[in-house]
């Protein structure tokens, strides 16, 4: 399932919409670097550069959700602990082992993207509309 960016995904919220396309792109570069055969020093940066990139977004996230009072707000913390979880998982495993564990990586985020920005997030985005905060 190859899910790539695309203006459904637009939450109307500048700094989520640009961050989710940045973890779209990250996503789409690992496609690229399983297709291609890359170097493992190559999908180990691509990897850590994915953790990084989704904790900066989930703090952005959570950040502006506990600004305005949301109240899903434990369940959308709750689901980026166990990406986050999964993410360094992998690029602990990947690290440890020869196996290229890393080319799990964009079945796993693309599913968790397109599923975690269609739900979660349009769900936060809604509730901001309702209170007049977007």
């Amino acid at each position: 399932m190859k899910v790539a960016w695309n203006s459904r995904y637009d939450t109307g919220l500048r700094v989520i919409d640009d961050q989710h396309r940045e973890l779209f792109a990250v996503v789409g570069r690992f496609r690229r670097l399983a297709q291609t055969g890359a170097a493992r020093s190559e999908v180990e940066t691509l990897l850590g550069e994915l953790v990084a990139c989704s904790e900066r977004h989930f703090a952005t996230e959570e950040a502006i959700m506990s600004q305005f009072a949301y109240p899903d707000l434990s369940q959308h913390v709750s689901e980026h602990i166990t990406m986050l979880a999964s993410l360094r998982e992998l690029l602990v495993g990947f690290r440890e082992s020869q196996q290229s564990t890393a080319l799990l990586v964009p079945a796993l985020m693309e599913g968790w993207l397109k599923h975690h920005v269609s739900d979660g997030d349009f769900g936060f985005v809604t509730f901001l509309k309702a209170h007049n905060l977007a």
